[in-house]
């Protein structure tokens, strides 16, 4: 999420960040027991309407200190607890606002449903999207900070607000050969930042579920280079039949107009089509499990290093499904960019695996991924090719040097002492 400019003008957003402490009902209002009892008569819609009932009333509940002559006291100033700062984003289920935390003094990020999908099914995938994100506790995932109602009886829930840019805007200013990230966001640079979004994704197929919509722009870079994956609105719990209903509802969602290609479909189709892998833009939702994700991030890796996306000749989004079923993702190592120098062989080979059309031929697994990159830091590169063959041979002697010092160094003097002598044998027999 980009740091927006705090517009004075912003309309406020009033948000219940208690909901199990909700004021006693007045005249006339319906109290949260009549809401469960409307829930279990399947009147969804009434329920949020009596929820949102008391959310208007919602404030700051932290005082202040004051001194009144030598005496402190504490002031309660009733401020709204959230108020909106602007817009973050928008896609086709939901939108992301900037908001001022009045009590705790900082900004967040709230994210809601649009106002057309309060729809019982979408809420309870809203819902199911929110508890999920709330489990998945890891450096490299937005934490949860709260849950709600709006005024408007619309439920969100608040997230950590990361100052800085999306992998995507990154990807496009390095494309442009923007001199300043070059410096910044050299191929090892972009290698680390990989690295870290792979320790998100490990630690989600850990805890059984995958993220479905993983690309460049819902990986955002903070300021001082911290790595946070986002917008897990299409994740899932793998064996978890309960979901089929809600999966089915949000394949009725129409799908958002802008830039199709590389925005989140939801339609028969979930995810992002640049993105997809084969299984995935087949529609196979039998096939979809944690390779699908991994084919999607070195699709990402490939974008990262090449600075072109394999697909970018394509517009619409059914030669772009067609593509990702038949079309290879081409070597790395062949990519050429005015902008910078050939990609290393061992990462091309690393992205090829990981690309296979048939998810049996990919890793078997983020920890796979991570263990091999890990040994390409090592100098223990995989011997695939010669450039490999190479490197790993350039990387062994230096390694031995490292461990055997001394004896290299005995070595090297003998031997530089031997091509003495016999440089100055040769000068002595030359000279008579």
């Amino acid at each position: 999420m980009h740091s927006a400019p705090v517009s004075s003008n912003a309309p406020t957003l009033v948000v219940d960040t208690q909901a199990t402490q909700v004021d006693p009902p007045r005249a006339g209002e319906a109290s949260l027991g009549e809401a469960a009892t409307l829930v279990a008569e399947g009147d969804a819609g009434a329920a949020v309407a009596v929820r949102a009932s008391g959310a208007s009333h919602r404030s700051t509940v932290l005082p202040r200190l004051e001194l009144v002559g030598d005496a402190p006291r504490l002031v309660n100033d009733n401020r709204l607890r959230f108020e909106e700062r602007g817009l973050l984003g928008r896609g086709g289920v939901g939108e992301v606002l900037l908001a001022q935390d009045n009590d705790i003094e900082r900004p967040v990020a709230v994210k809601r449903l649009l106002p057309d999908l309060q729809r019982p099914a979408m809420v309870g995938r809203f819902v199911e999207e929110i508890r999920t994100l709330g489990r998945l506790d890891h450096p490299n995932i937005v934490p949860v900070h709260d849950v709600g109602t709006d005024a408007e009886g619309r439920y969100y829930y608040v997230m950590k607000y990361v100052e800085g840019e999306t992998l995507e805007d990154i990807l496009a200013k390095l494309a442009a050969g923007d001199a300043e990230y070059h410096a910044r966001y050299t191929l090892e640079r972009r290698v680390q930042l990989f690295q870290a979004i792979l320790r998100a994704v490990q630690y989600a197929h850990a805890q059984g579920v995958i993220h479905r919509d993983l690309k460049p722009a819902n990986v955002m870079v903070g300021r001082f280079g911290e790595v946070m994956l986002m917008d897990w609105g299409l994740a899932r719990r793998l064996r978890d039949e309960a979901q089929g209903p809600l999966e089915g509802e949000l394949g009725r969602v129409s799908q958002s107009p802008v830039s199709p290609k590389l925005r989140t479909m939801v339609g028969a189709v979930l995810g992002t089509p640049a993105y997809m892998a084969p299984e995935q833009a087949r529609g196979d939702t039998a096939a979809i499990d944690e390779r699908a994700d991994i084919y999607a991030l070195c699709v990402m890796l490939h974008e990262m290093l090449t600075l072109e996306h394999y697909l970018a000749d394509l517009q619409g989004i059914a030669e772009t499904l067609a593509a990702v079923q038949s079309r290879p993702v081409p070597d790395a190592r062949g990519a050429k960019s005015p902008h910078q120098g050939p990609v290393p062989a061992e990462y091309g080979w690393f992205i090829a695996k990981g690309t296979e059309k048939d998810p049996a031929a990919r890793y078997r697994s983020v920890t796979e991924m991570i263990d091999r990159l890990q040994a390409i830091d090592e100098g223990k590169i995989p011997v695939q090719c010669m450039h490999t063959f190479m490197k790993r041979m350039s990387c062994e002697m230096a390694h031995g040097v490292d461990r055997n010092a001394p004896a290299v160094m005995m070595g090297t003097m003998f031997t530089l002492a031997a091509a003495a002598v016999g440089v100055g044998s040769l000068v002595w027999v030359f000279s008579r």
